[in-house]
């Protein structure tokens, strides 16, 4: 099976996915649209969960998405009013993406062989923080910004009228 074949059936996983998580798990009703690739040298947002995953395919899934929608997806999700962003919105986050991404590899896992995941990171803009396994975060000054010099395949999500992307970066190992 070609990569871009591949590709196309984990998109369509992913965006059933994030789908149905965000109905059942969520509480919030999601409209998509179908996902494209986006060239762009960077992607600018407050928010980014990522999870990578290695096996016979590697990459990442990311969720990409503004402050504010990551509050009330955490206060949804943990059944709590929310009113910054904390630990908990970022715990929230990066379990949002890892749920998805565990989707993406037992679809791959089944298809292509036995697969592992990273821990989630998630990354806040404003003082750009980076939080990973002892949730000490790293500060710095800088916006934040995605780069990749591959394209990422985008799926476009809206709740509430808030806009949110799901990405995967994509490709097959040389083993």
């Amino acid at each position: 099976m070609s990569l871009s074949m591949v590709i196309g059936n984990v998109a369509a996983e992913i965006q059933a996915t994030t789908k149905t998580l965000f109905e059942t798990m969520i509480m919030m009703d999601l409209k998509s649209d179908s996902a494209a690739l986006v060239d762009e040298t960077q992607i600018k947002t407050d928010v980014i969960g990522m999870v990578s995953f290695t096996g016979k395919y590697y990459g990442v899934v990311g969720i990409f998405c503004s402050r504010p929608l990551a509050i009330k997806m955490a206060s949804s999700m943990l059944m709590m009013e929310l009113n910054s962003f904390n630990s908990d919105v970022k715990d929230a986050v990066g379990e949002i993406t890892n749920m998805i991404a565990g989707n993406v590899k037992t679809k791959l896992t089944s298809q292509y062989g036995e697969m592992n995941l990273s821990i989630p990171i998630v990354i806040a803009g404003e003082g750009l923080t980076i939080t990973a396994v002892n949730n000490s975060p790293v500060i710095s000054d800088a916006s934040i910004s995605c780069f990749s010099k591959d394209p990422w395949l985008m799926t476009p999500f809206v709740t509430n009228n808030e806009k949110f992307n799901v990405g995967l970066l994509l490709k097959e190992s040389g083993k």
